[in-house]
This record gives structure tokens, C-alpha cells and sequence, in this order.
């Protein structure tokens, strides 16, 4: 397959399946729609990141070698998409310990955003949430962060935040 002209064909759901499948067929594919993922072409890294969220969701064992690139992802402005399918990624993932630090504070940076979109702040809420059960003093400022938010928050923010807030 042609990676780059299968990314850039269409912006479907069909046409991103079809790329996840292929991805799904070999470490060394993968890596090279990861490599789309964290490029600088807008277009592509918007579908490629799309792509890889489905390929998790069929090998997601094979993505913890790319967890320091989703959480440098976090940072990257590009494209909104990126953060979105970077914590759609980790939501479900150990993180490891060396990692845990420099993710929870990009988090609650994401977090405090009233800028941010509302579903990079509810998978970024579930990423939290899963890093502060191993810190529980962690807890009331996620806790205090979420609560901020929830005044001015989407419907889908305020479903998942009241989710934590209660198990927090």
C-alpha cells in the first residue's frame, strides 16, 4: 500500500478502517503510519492519527514503544485531532511510571484550557483520572480543574467529568 496516497485519498470513515486494517498487519506498517501521525503535513497527520485510534483498538499492545510520541503529541498545535487521538490512545493504556509526571502536568494544562475542544478535555479527564489512582494527592486538584470547567462546560464534558468527579 501506498500510505501517503491512501491518507490523502478521502477523509472517511471507510477509507480510515481500510488504513488501520493494513496497520494492523505488521509492526513495520504501523511505524510507518505512526511516522504520519507525529509528521508536520496537516492533512496527513490529521488522518493518520485517526487511523492509528482504530489500530489500537485492534493491537493496542503494540503501542506502548509510541508512548513518549502521543504524549510529545499533546504539544503539538498542528491539528486538534492529534491530541484527541493521542488521549483516545493512552485513556486505556499503562502508562509507565517515568512517563506518568510530565503527562499529568501537560494534562491539567490541556485541562484548564477554556480554549481546548471539549473531547481532548474528556479523554484528557479519563487519562488523568487513570495516572492519579497511583497518586491520590493528585486527586482534588484534578478534582478542582474539572469543577472549574463544568459552569461553561459541553454536555459531553460535564457526562464524563461528573463520571471521575464521582469516583475521585
Amino acid at each position: 500500500m501506498n500510505l501517503k496516497e491512501e491518507l490523502l485519498k478521502e477523509h472517511s470513515l471507510v477509507q480510515t478502517k481500510k488504513i488501520s486494517y493494513w496497520a494492523a498487519e505488521s509492526k513495520t506498517n504501523l511505524k510507518q503510519l505512526m511516522q504520519y501521525f507525529i509528521g508536520k503535513d496537516k492533512i496527513l497527520v490529521q488522518r493518520a492519527s485517526w487511523a492509528a485510534s482504530k489500530v489500537y483498538e485492534l493491537k493496542p499492545e503494540w503501542f506502548d514503544v509510541y508512548i513518549p510520541q502521543l504524549i510529545a503529541c499533546l504539544e503539538k498545535p498542528i491539528h486538534g485531532s492529534v491530541r484527541r487521538n493521542s488521549l483516545r490512545i493512552m485513556q486505556t493504556m499503562q502508562i509507565p511510571d517515568e512517563y506518568q509526571s510530565s503527562l499529568i502536568d501537560r494534562l491539567f494544562i490541556l485541562l484548564s484550557d477554556p480554549k481546548e475542544e471539549s473531547a481532548v478535555k474528556a479523554f484528557g479527564m479519563t487519562v488523568a483520572y487513570n495516572v492519579i489512582k497511583r497518586y491520590p494527592e493528585l486527586g482534588n486538584e484534578l478534582k478542582i480543574i474539572i469543577e472549574d470547567q463544568l459552569p461553561y462546560a459541553t454536555p459531553s464534558f460535564k457526562s464524563r467529568a461528573n463520571k471521575i468527579i464521582k469516583k475521585l
